[in-house]
C-alpha cells in the first residue's frame, strides 16, 4: 500500500505542476509575447496551442480529482486507529475545513483553466481577458499550494511506540 500511495501522490503533484506551471508560463511569457502579433497571427497561434493544452488540462484535472479523492479516503481510513485519536481531537475539524476550502478553490482553478483552453462562445470572455484570468488562476493556485502545505503538516500522524524493527541495534564495541 505504501508504494501505491507514494505513486498516487507523485502523480497528483505532477498533474498540479502541469496546471500551475502552464499558468505561470502563459501569464508571464506567452501572453506578453503574443501582444506583438496581429489579430490573425494571435488567432492562428491560439488554434495551434489550444487543442494540445486543452488535452493536458483535461487529463490533469481528471487525475487531480481521482487521485485527490483516493488520497483523501486512504488518509481517512488510515487515521481510524486508536493512536490517531489524539490527532483527531486536535486537528480533524481544521483539516476538514481546509480540505474543503482547498477543494472549492481547486474547482475554480479547473474552471478557469478549462475556460482559457476552451473554444466555446460562453468562455470567449475569459480568453479575451486572458491576462486577468491567468493572474486570478495563479493566485488561487498559490493559495491551494499553501493550504496543501498546512494539510500536510497537520496529518503527520501520532508518534507510535518504537518497535524492534525501527530501533537501531546497539553498537558492538571490540574488546
Amino acid at each position: 500500500m505504501y508504494w501505491f500511495s507514494l505513486t498516487l501522490r507523485w502523480f497528483h503533484l505532477v498533474a498540479a505542476m502541469v496546471i500551475v506551471g502552464g499558468t505561470v508560463f502563459m501569464r508571464f511569457s506567452l501572453v506578453p509575447a503574443v501582444g506583438d502579433l496581429t489579430d490573425e497571427q494571435r488567432k492562428n497561434l491560439h488554434e495551434k496551442i489550444r487543442p494540445r493544452w486543452a488535452k493536458l488540462i483535461a487529463a490533469s484535472i481528471a487525475f487531480l480529482l481521482i487521485s485527490g479523492l483516493i488520497n483523501f479516503f486512504l488518509f481517512m481510513s488510515e487515521s481510524k486507529t486508536p493512536p490517531w485519536e489524539q490527532w483527531r481531537q486536535t486537528y480533524n475539524s481544521m483539516y476538514q475545513f481546509i480540505f474543503g476550502a482547498k477543494t472549492m478553490l481547486a474547482l475554480g482553478v479547473f474552471f478557469i483553466a478549462s475556460a482559457l483552453a476552451g473554444r466555446g462562445e460562453f468562455t470567449k470572455r475569459f480568453r479575451q481577458d486572458a491576462k486577468w484570468w491567468l493572474t486570478v488562476n495563479l493566485i488561487l493556485a498559490l493559495v491551494i499550494v499553501a493550504l496543501s502545505g498546512v494539510l500536510r503538516l497537520t496529518h503527520v500522524g501520532p508518534t507510535l511506540p518504537r518497535t524492534a524493527a525501527t530501533t537501531p541495534a546497539p553498537e558492538v564495541t571490540g574488546g
